[in-house]
């Protein structure tokens, strides 16, 4: 069951919980909730939290990242965390985000965003996988290569 963020702050095992019940996977709530706690321990990974939502990067190389949100806040919530997250990743040295999800209903946000840019040169790419979808996100202008 998704809660407002605004009503009540969920801890992040709470999120984990309910993120692993809503990502309609075909795997048990609790081998993706042990997945996921795994995930989040590699070494090179940094959590993002806003609201009931929490975004897993990983850094991949230089200023590319791939991520996931995981989340439990309510949809309005969830695309206003969205839109945090991006300009918070790019603020990270993030010039570039890719994610990987099979739910077809994520892409609304991804689309939302697109529609309205938090920032300049900001954009997506979406393809279809055999796994589900793939986007790619443009945060902002290129920046500089970093280590």
């Amino acid at each position: 069951m998704l809660v407002d963020s605004k009503k009540q702050k969920l801890s992040e095992d709470a999120i984990l919980m309910i993120a692993g019940q809503e990502t309609k996977s075909k795997y048990p709530a609790a081998a993706v909730y042990a997945a996921i706690v795994k995930e989040m321990n590699m070494e090179g990974t940094t959590i993002v939290r806003e609201g009931n939502t929490l975004f897993v990067v990983h850094h991949v190389q230089g200023r590319i990242g791939m991520f996931r949100g995981l989340n439990a806040d309510t949809a309005k919530n969830y695309l206003e965390s969205s839109y945090a997250f991006i300009q918070a990743a790019y603020k990270m040295g993030f010039d570039v985000l890719v994610s990987d999800f099979e739910d077809p209903t994520i892409m609304n946000i991804f689309k939302a965003i697109g529609r309205n840019p938090p920032q300049e040169e900001m954009g997506y790419r979406a393809e279809r996988t055999s796994r589900g979808f793939r986007v790619t996100v443009k945060l902002g202008p290129p920046r500089a290569e970093r280590e």
